[in-house]
């Protein structure tokens, strides 16, 4: 599954016998057949909020409800989030529709229900919900917080990171570094707790493009770079500089979009 804003792909959605995972871009589009008889595709239009919720809760595991609660049952539900001041996201499943309420401070503020005919919400929820009866059909799940769904760094960007941190290795060696790769690996493994996606650009394996968000990414590649670069030199900030300066050059237009440079201790000259 691919999710759009503006007609640009910024995130995917895969479903596996363990579950959904957020997959790189890239590596979604790979999966599709370049053979149109051995596939099928199918666009979907909705609105922007209405994707958040989608792919926030395939995601996310939903908040546990209480021990015997009966949140199939509106007339137990509603009162139960109205008295929780109940902030984020509901889904309800009914049959083969999935529908999604947000509420703010435990009242509905918006609904995306599949057979909106205009009618007014009380009429529409109590089709969702379908008749009372003592065994709810409706499964229904709650998450709590405003939904996220982040947009990836694009897969042209992730390349242009591989090759900077190739090309700071070479800067290192012309610097009489023995082995760059190495301390660029052990900075790495050292940075992998607080940017998780720096586990994508292990040296020497071909791996899937992060599935993070592109801020998150460009950050953890800042970090990355500039600590490896202080490492190799011994400290040295001029050195360090001038390293990371001649491998970003190429391409400083693309990382300066991305935010590289603002994140980066220096600013660097051309």
């Amino acid at each position: 599954m691919l999710f759009l804003r503006e007609g640009e792909v910024v995130n995917a959605i895969r479903a596996t016998q363990r579950g959904n995972e957020a997959i790189a871009i890239s590596s979604a589009l790979s999966r599709v057949p370049a053979e149109p008889e051995f596939g099928e595709i199918a666009f979907y239009e909705a609105p922007a909020e209405l994707l958040v919720c989608m792919f926030h809760t395939l995601l996310v595991p939903s908040d546990p409800w209480p021990d015997g609660f009966a949140a199939g049952d509106p007339k137990v539900l509603f009162p139960h989030l109205r008295s929780g001041q109940f902030s984020g996201v509901v889904e309800v499943v009914n049959r083969d529709t999935a529908n999604y309420l947000v509420f703010r401070d435990g009242l509905i503020e918006q609904t995306f229900v599949v057979d909106d005919d205009g009618s007014g919400r009380t009429e529409q929820l109590s089709r969702l919900f379908g008749p009372a009866s003592p065994r709810p059909k409706a499964r229904v799940g709650a998450w709590r917080g405003p939904p996220h769904m982040p947009t990836q760094a694009p897969a042209a960007l992730v390349a242009a990171y591989r090759q900077l941190i190739e090309r700071m290795y070479a800067e290192l060696g012309s610097y009489g570094v023995p082995v760059p790769s190495a301390v660029g690996e052990r900075v790495r493994d050292a940075l992998l707790r607080r940017y998780p996606a720096l586990s994508r650009f292990a040296s020497g394996s071909r791996l899937e493009d992060p599935s993070e968000d592109g801020y998150e990414v460009t950050a953890g590649i800042a970090a990355w770079v500039t600590d490896t670069a202080r490492e190799a030199l011994d400290g040295d900030e001029d050195a360090a500089r001038r390293v990371v300066g001649e491998a970003a050059r190429e391409r400083r237009h693309m990382l300066h979009a991305a935010g590289f440079l603002s994140a980066l201790p220096w600013e660097l000259e051309w």
